[in-house]
Order: structure tokens, then sequence, then C-alpha cells
């Protein structure tokens, strides 16, 4: 089974990314009116060129988006997307929205929804960062996984390092030179990520479905997938 497949093949696209860190997230930072604010926030709506963002009704953030002028309050969003399972440096991805906030609607428990008109998206993670364009996040959807990620690796670390071990097979032995910990990283449905940790800093290296699965129910056949061919190839890890 090789990992070397091309980048559009194996794994999400830079819209999906965004889509599923937004889709998962349950906090934000936003900065508005130069007053920043980490808040509870969620995305409330399908997300497009605009959408809704669910916030807290006594937030400052929903404070600024009532007195908001017709063309809004100019504003910056900001998602963390960290690890699940501790591991040095867990952030793997962050997005940042230049938008325009609009004035509050009602939401249930004591929320509101912003309408947010969506300017400009960033994606940053392993030390790039790249404009996502508009049109791409309509037309993505959230990895079916996303929603299950943070549980399902949680369980693999804590309870199936064996498993670990075997899938670290997959890797060929130049990637596994001087490793001291092999901890899951990240999970879609394109396949896992493995963090390999050296004695200085660390490589993310992802093995591969053989394909995209499209329904969670599908992961633990590809995860056995990956295992019955690790342990065919009988080499340690």
């Amino acid at each position: 089974m090789s990992t070397t497949r091309t980048a559009a093949a194996c794994e999400p696209t830079a819209a999906e990314r965004v889509r599923s860190i937004l889709e998962v997230a349950d906090s934000a930072g936003v900065t508005a009116n130069g007053a920043h604010e980490d808040v509870m926030a969620g995305v409330a709506a399908e997300f497009g060129t605009a959408f809704r963002l669910r916030v807290p009704a006594d937030s400052r953030t929903a404070a600024e988006a009532v007195c908001a002028p017709p063309v809004g309050v100019p504003a910056v969003l900001e998602w963390t997307d960290l690890s699940p399972v501790p591991v040095r440096d867990r952030v793997r991805a962050r997005v940042r929205i230049a938008a325009r906030l609009h004035a509050p609607e009602p939401a249930p428990a004591d929320s509101v929804r912003l309408r947010v008109d969506v300017r400009q998206v960033a994606l940053s993670g392993g030390g790039t960062t790249r404009l996502v364009d508009r049109r791409e996040l309509t037309a993505a959807r959230p990895d079916p996984v996303a929603a299950a990620e943070a549980r399902l690796l949680t369980h693999l670390a804590q309870d199936h390092q064996e498993h670990i071990e075997a899938l670290a097979r997959l890797l060929t032995v130049r990637h596994m030179l001087g490793v001291t910990r092999i901890t899951p990283l990240a999970l879609d449905r394109y396949g896992i990520v493995l963090r390999l940790d050296r004695a200085r800093g660390h490589r993310d290296v992802r093995i591969p479905f053989a394909c995209p699965l499209s329904d969670p129910d599908e992961l633990g056949h590809r995860i056995h997938a990956l295992l019955a061919h690790a342990h065919r190839l009988r080499r340690p890890a």
C-alpha cells in the first residue's frame, strides 16, 4: 500500500478543512471595532458567502452587532483546531475569516445569531497560509468523520497503542529513524495522520485509505484493512 499518492487523492482540500473545523468548533476569537473577545460560538446555518454565527446574547460581540450600520461591523473571526490527543504543538490548523457582522437575531438558550458576510478566508497550518476561495467553501462539505474524530482518536491513543505501532509498519524505514513516540494526530475520510516524535522535533505522516469513505460507519473497515496490510508486512514498527 503506497503512502505517496497525490495530495488531491488522499487528503482534504483547504475548503474541506475549513468546513470541518467550523462544523465542530464551539468557540472562536472575535475582533470587532478594535476589541477582541474569546466567545462560545458555533456556525448556526449553512456556510456560504454568508452564514449565521451563534454567540451568547450578553457577549461583547453581540453588543457590537446591535449597533451595526447597514453595511455591518468589520470583524475578524478566528478558530483554532487543536489535536484531541496530547502532543507537542497541539495546533493542527487555524481558520481566519475577515467579515462583516450584522444586527443579531433571537436564538434559543440566551444566544443570538449574527449574519456574517464573508470577505476573505485563510487557512494556516504546517507552516503555510492559504487563501480559500469562497465559492469552493460553498461547494465543500464537512468531513463525515469530523464530529466523531476527537472521540475516535482518543480511544485509539488510550486503548490501542498496539494498533498505532502496527500502522507505523506502513511507513518507510527512513520515516521511523530516531522516532521515540508515535501518536494518532488526525483522522478523516481520506486516512489517518500519525505524529512521529523525535528527540528534536517531529514529523506528521499521512497513511491513506484505499479509497475515501462516504459514511463514518465505514471507518472500522478502513482501519482494519490498514491493520491487516500492516501485519502482512511483518516489519517491526
